[in-house]
């Protein structure tokens, strides 16, 4: 009789972690979104993998809601993997060459063409990483994500996400030294 009263409550306890879909974005719109435009270091780029990461979680609300923050963040890393695929073979094809579509206040000019060329050395560097290592440590610092989080995200136990963040600073640091970054 007590086991069957102890289900009762975890179904009804399971059953009222149940959210919608307006809840989720308002807890997590702006956490995926820096995760997405950190990814993609575009912002029309980022919106489409924003709004493909919450469609496709959408269209899977039993998982969504087992652990929805870890889900967002596997869903919108799946999806990315698989735009640089395609972008990989299109561009295989026909090379597409980016626009710089940043304006500079014209009052601080100086001080924003230095920190465009400090973040474009950093970007570079962690660009050059291998997924692997890349992955882990936008989690950790553009998200905040914490190592438990990023496991379940990236579905790797905590101790390979611990190793995989100390050797991407190691190459980051590495990666600054050789481009004569001086900060």
């Amino acid at each position: 009789m007590e086991i069957a009263l102890c289900r009762e409550r975890y179904k009804s306890h399971e059953q009222a972690v149940q959210y919608s879909e307006a809840e989720l974005v308002d807890m997590y719109s702006e956490a995926v979104y820096k995760f997405c435009r950190r990814l993609t270091y575009n912002k029309e780029d980022a919106e489409d993998l924003f709004q493909e990461t919450f469609i496709k979680a959408f269209g899977q609300p039993k998982k969504l809601n087992e652990n929805p923050k870890s889900f967002l963040f596997s869903t919108a890393v799946y999806l990315w993997k698989s735009q640089k695929r395609k972008y990989a073979r299109r561009s295989h094809i026909a090379p597409v060459v980016p626009l710089d579509m940043d304006i500079a206040d014209e009052n601080a000019l100086e001080s924003s063409v230095v920190a465009e060329e400090d973040n474009q050395i950093v970007r570079a560097v962690v660009d050059s990483l291998p997924e692997k290592f890349k992955i882990p440590i936008v989690l950790y610092y553009t998200v905040e994500m914490s190592i438990p989080e990023i496991s379940k995200a990236v579905k790797l136990p905590e101790g390979t996400v611990k190793s995989r963040l100390h050797k991407a600073r190691k190459l980051i640091e590495k990666g600054l030294i050789e481009s004569g970054y001086e900060r």
